[in-house]
Order: structure tokens, then C-alpha cells, then sequence
């Protein structure tokens, strides 16, 4: 370890596949995958109900309007043709309503209008996938808000943001808290880099139950060995812990024999990513392979094999951990991204990790990305979901083991959340 790099742990604790054209006309893109059709819409008994609403004399809009309201109390009505349907009532000149269905927050949608006097019932329908879960607001004169006759919120990282989630997505159960199993343990630990473009962090480090120091060649309960554990490494780690389940996530799949047992590096996220994650990855890349990896397999019972090791995160931290492996396959040998951001530079890593044969059938890839995610990215302002599948793409033609997937979400920690374990037995799965 070099001595410039200053590590001191301070204290623990318990604890339809749709392939955008690369155009940038991407609202009207996504607008065409929302809108519902002709049959839906007769099918529809919210449709007919704004079409009778519309058709009633303004004195017994009021009336009509709270019978709906009494039958249909919460918000959206999700119907079982595909439709979700919106809606909002009472005194306002305009509401908006804007989420990942709206071209990823870029593009907040007039809802439509049925006058009932001094309160008017706006609202608005689309076809969504029948296991799709997205996030999304209203905007009231100007003032956002979740949905107030919707209670379910999701935490996005900015607040809470409302949920709608289709019949068929069903939230994870391997994310709930098992108390009759045993649980990992963690570690607070102080990182400095030796480089001045790395401020300072937080660590938190898991240790899997049966865990403890001084280290020694340990076993669980089970019998399986404590020692030479794989290591994971999240980017955004903190909050990974909060918004993911993710110890969680790593008692139940470990008590369950779905994966070995881990230590797990969650990284604090303190600087701006765009100069980080996306813009001085080299920088982030030495930071964490030549100091904090030095750092943990000196002090933990971890494996020196790159290929036990995963250096994972979402969005800029997942373009960040994919570049890593890409570049220093000396250290990790897998990597997984979740709504990654793509760049130029990323690309070029495939290319050149290409001209390596042996590194590139070494290399185990995974990213997942939403049908709902960003409109615009860092490649050639490309949509997120359209640069994510020309990576792939790129990986085919280089020969790179990688597994990509396609989700009917959006960009949201609360999609993200539901396919961790997945990653981690993709990984280091039994």
C-alpha cells in the first residue's frame, strides 16, 4: 500500500424488445410506446367514464365526478387491457404530469381537461407493459407534488417520487429483513487517495455473518469458508444501502445458498460525477485498484484473484465500473452497470480491450437498462436505452462475455433495487 494513501478504520457496527433508431426526436419515440390504441380505449371503462363525463350537462359533472371517486379512490386506475390511467381533481389552471413515461423527466405532459365548475378533473391514459413499474409527478401551477391520491412513493435520491406499478411486477421479497437468519456485520472505514481529485469518503464494508478478526481460515455455520472471500465493490454505495435493501439482500441470498459469502465495499459518493465517474475515470480507476483494493485485501480475509472481485453501480457509477474493468482487467474481471451512463470513452475501452484476446474471454460484463430510461446521454445524445444497446453490440463484436437485459422501467433506485440480487448471482452465484 502506498504510504501517500491514508486508510483508518474509525469504527464498526451491525447491522417487446424496442431498438430506438439513434435519432434524437426521442419524446415522440417514447410517446409512441405509451400511447394506447383505439381498442384499448373502448374497452376501457375509465375512458367511457370521461367520455359520459364530458357529455353531461356542467351542473351534474360534480355529482358524476364524486361517484367515480367514491368507486375509484386511489390514483392511477390501472386497467386490465394495459392502461394506466391518471388522474387529478380539484381547483387548478393547469397540471402537468411528468415521470420516466415522459421521456425520462424530460418532457412533463398536459393532462387533459373535464370542467365540473370552479374544479376541473384533468387526467391522462397509457398502455404500459403489463410487468412495467414506473415513477412520476404532477405539476400544479407550476408546484410539483407526488400524487395525492396514490400511496405508494418510491425514494428517488431527490425526494419521493409516486409509484405505478402494472399487474404483473411484484417487488422482490428477498429484500425484506429475515430476523430468524444471521446477519453480515459492517465496518465504517475513512478513505483518502494520494490523488488530489478524489475528496476524501465513507466506507461501509460488510462482513457475511461468521466474519470476525483477527483473520483466520474461518468457516460458517454450514461449513462453507470464511477466508478468500470475493469482494464487491459499489459505487454510490450509500445509498445502495438505503434505497436497495442491499444487506438485505446479502443475509437472505447468502443464508439461502444462492451465493457465496461476500465482503461487500459500499464507496460513499462525494464528488461531482460528471468530472469523476464520466469525465476523469482514470482518475477513479487508480483510486480504487491501486489503493483501495491494496487496502482491503490487506486487512480482509479477501481473494487476490481478479476474478473474485465485482466493481458494480448505477447510472454515471456503472459507466464508471464498466471502464474499470475494461481497462484494469489486472484487478477486476467483472463489473455490472445499471442504467449506465455510455461515453465515448467507454466505447473505445471495448475496442481496446478487443485488441487483447485473453482479457476480453477473461472479462464477465452485466448491465441492465430501463425501456423508460433517459431520453438524452452522454453518447451523441443518444437515449439511454439505445446507447446501452449499441454497447452490447460493441461487446458482441469484440468477443466480451456480458449479460444485458432490458427492463420496463425507468431511471429510478427503486427499478434498480429489484435486480441486485440478480447481479450478485449472476456473479457469484452457487
Amino acid at each position: 500500500m502506498k504510504s501517500a494513501c491514508s486508510i483508518l478504520i474509525i469504527g464498526f457496527f451491525f447491522i417487446k424488445v424496442v431498438l430506438f433508431s439513434g435519432c434524437n426526436d426521442n419524446s415522440s419515440q417514447q410517446e409512441s410506446l405509451t400511447a394506447p390504441d383505439k381498442q384499448q380505449l373502448e374497452r376501457s371503462n375509465f375512458a367511457q367514464f370521461v367520455n359520459k363525463l364530458e357529455s353531461l350537462p356542467l351542473a351534474q359533472r360534480m355529482t358524476a365526478v364524486q361517484n367515480f371517486l367514491n368507486d375509484y379512490p386511489n390514483s392511477p386506475v390501472v386497467e386490465e387491457n394495459g392502461l394506466a390511467c391518471f388522474y387529478w381533481f380539484g381547483n387548478a389552471s393547469e397540471v402537468l404530469i411528468n415521470g420516466d413515461i415522459q421521456s425520462g423527466w424530460s418532457n412533463p405532459e398536459a393532462m387533459n381537461i373535464v370542467s365540473c365548475g370552479k374544479e376541473k378533473f384533468y387526467y391522462k391514459i397509457y398502455q404500459l407493459p403489463d410487468d412495467a413499474r414506473v415513477d412520476y409527478q404532477f405539476i400544479i401551477d407550476g408546484g410539483k407534488i407526488t400524487d395525492p391520491r396514490n400511496p405508494f412513493t418510491t425514494q428517488s435520491g431527490y425526494g419521493l417520487n409516486s409509484q405505478c406499478a402494472m399487474p404483473l411486477f411484484k417487488t422482490k421479497k428477498i429484500r425484506q429483513y429475515r430476523p430468524g437468519i444471521n446477519h453480515g456485520s459492517i465496518d465504517s472505514v475513512f478513505f483518502e487517495s494520494r490523488l488530489t481529485s478524489m475528496k476524501p469518503r465513507m466506507l461501509k464494508i460488510y462482513k457475511p455473518a461468521g466474519y470476525s478478526l483477527p483473520r483466520l481460515s474461518r468457516k460458517d455455520e454450514s461449513g462453507d469458508s470464511l477466508s478468500a472471500l470475493p469482494a464487491v465493490y459499489v459505487n454510490d454505495g450509500f445509498k445502495a444501502i438505503e434505497f436497495c435493501s442491499y444487506l438485505n439482500i446479502l443475509d437472505n441470498l447468502i443464508a439461502d445458498k444462492k451465493i457465496k459469502p461476500l465482503l461487500v465495499v459500499f464507496i460513499d459518493f462525494v464528488e461531482d460525477y460528471q468530472n469523476i465517474f464520466l469525465n476523469r475515470t482514470n482518475d477513479y480507476s487508480i483510486a480504487v485498484c491501486d489503493e483501495l483494493v491494496s487496502f482491503i485485501d490487506a486487512n480482509y480475509s479477501t481473494s487476490k484473484n481478479p476474478r473474485d472481485r465485482l466493481l458494480t453501480g448505477i447510472s454515471a457509477g456503472g459507466h464508471a465500473a464498466l471502464v474499470t474493468a475494461l481497462k484494469r482487467s489486472d484487478v477486476f474481471l467483472n463489473a455490472a452497470g445499471q442504467s449506465s451512463a455510455i461515453t465515448a470513452g467507454l466505447i473505445d475501452a471495448v475496442n481496446n480491450a478487443a485488441a487483447n484476446p485473453e482479457a476480453g474471454k477473461s472479462l464477465k460484463l452485466y448491465f441492465d437498462i430501463g425501456r423508460f430510461d433517459l431520453a438524452a446521454g452522454d453518447y451523441k445524445n443518444y437515449p439511454f436505452l439505445y446507447a446501452n444497446q449499441l454497447l452490447s453490440e460493441e461487446l458482441n463484436k469484440a468477443g466480451i462475455t456480458h449479460k444485458f437485459k432490458i427492463v420496463n422501467d425507468g431511471h429510478q433506485w427503486a427499478n434498480w433495487r429489484e435486480r441486485i440480487d440478480e447481479i450478485l448471482i449472476y456473479f457469484f452465484g452457487i
